[in-house]
């Protein structure tokens, strides 16, 4: 048994306190206070719950409610957009927009070309310099 339990001590040493471990608490005052914020805080949540819990709709018709909800704003959305024809044309025009114009080469890229045909044997090289003479000789 050491002297702590045993309840004697060493006259020649002084006692000394045992600090609790804080944490992240500087002193036991901060501690205190930190604890009573959240307290405070959690009393504030508690009585906010309690108020919406009571607001809320009340047993089977909580069902109906949810089911109404979903598909009402789906079908009034869509009748609202058949039955305005200004809506329709700036969805329309917006959608348009959006797609923008057919992308064109800048100053700086080459554009695609078809791979060159090459010939394989001496027929189709004759028919190709024919095919080129005549083209020339049309003008083009």
């Amino acid at each position: 048994m050491t002297e702590e339990e045993n309840g004697t001590e060493n006259p020649g040493q002084a006692p000394q306190e045992r600090t609790p471990d804080l944490g992240k608490f500087q002193s036991v005052d901060a501690l205190m206070r930190a604890y009573q914020e959240l307290e405070a805080e959690f009393t504030r949540r508690s009585q906010r719950l309690r108020a919406l819990e009571a607001a809320a709709p009340q047993g089977g018709n909580a069902g109906e409610t949810r089911a109404q909800t979903e598909e009402l704003p789906d079908e009034a959305l869509l009748r609202a957009v058949r039955g305005n024809e200004e809506v329709r044309a700036r969805i329309v025009g917006e959608y348009l927009a959006s797609l923008g114009g057919v992308p064109l080469l800048a100053g700086s890229g080459a554009g695609i070309t078809a791979p060159a045909q090459k010939a394989t044997t001496f027929r189709q090289a004759g028919a190709l310099a024919l095919g080129y003479l005549k083209h020339r000789k049309q003008g083009g």
